[in-house]
C-alpha cells in the first residue's frame, strides 16, 4: 500500500474509529402464557430481532401467580431479581390472565411491574377490561413471523429506556 492509497477520512488512518454502540442492557420478562408454540415463537422473534431478554416463563396463570408469590415470600428476606416486563395472555386454562393482572395492581409490591397484554382473543370487552385493572398496553398477537419481530423491537426499545421504580 502505498501512501496514494492512504485518504485522509479513513477511519483506521486518522485514528477516528466509529464509536461503539453502548450493550443494550437485557431484560428480564416474565411471559405468562399457556402456548408452548408461542412462548417458542416470542423468543425466536427476540432472536431474529436481536433483543436481549431474559426469560422466565409460567404455562398457566396460577403458576404465574405462584411465582409472583415466590418473589414476594423471598424477597422479605434476600434479595431478588424482579422482572423488568410481565408479558401476559389473557385466556388460558383455570384462572385468566386478567386475574394476575388484578393480583399484579392490588398488591403494593407488584404493581409498579410494567405488564403487556399479548392476547389472540382482542375483544374489545377485554381491551377494556386489561386497560381498567392497569395493563400498561394491550396487543393482539402478530399474525405472521416478522410482525411478532417488530413488535418485540418495540417492547425492548420502550421497556429498555423507561424508568421503573426499584421493588
Amino acid at each position: 500500500m502505498s501512501s496514494e492509497d492512504v485518504q485522509p477520512s479513513d477511519p483506521l488512518v486518522s485514528g477516528c474509529l466509529p464509536a461503539a454502540l453502548p450493550p443494550r442492557p437485557p431484560l428480564l420478562v416474565f411471559h405468562i402464557n399457556d402456548n408452548t408454540d408461542d412462548q417458542v415463537l416470542f423468543q425466536a422473534a427476540c432472536k431474529e430481532a436481536d433483543v436481549p431478554f431474559q426469560w422466565h416463563v409460567a404455562e398457566s396463570a396460577e403458576r404465574g401467580l405462584s411465582y409472583l408469590s415466590s418473589l414476594l415470600a423471598l424477597s422479605q428476606t434476600q434479595s431478588v431479581r424482579w422482572p423488568d416486563l410481565v408479558v401476559l395472555d389473557i385466556v388460558m386454562p383455570g384462572a385468566s390472565g386478567l386475574k394476575v393482572l388484578e393480583h399484579i395492581r392490588a398488591n403494593p409490591r407488584l404493581s409498579p411491574l410494567p405488564v403487556v397484554i399479548l392476547t389472540g382473543h382482542p375483544s374489545p370487552a377485554v381491551q377494556e377490561a386489561a386497560l381498567k385493572l392497569g395493563a400498561n398496553s394491550f396487543y393482539e398477537k402478530p399474525h405472521d413471523f416478522q410482525h411478532l419481530v417488530q413488535l418485540v423491537t418495540v417492547l425492548y426499545r420502550i421497556w429498555s429506556s423507561a424508568r421503573r421504580p426499584q421493588l
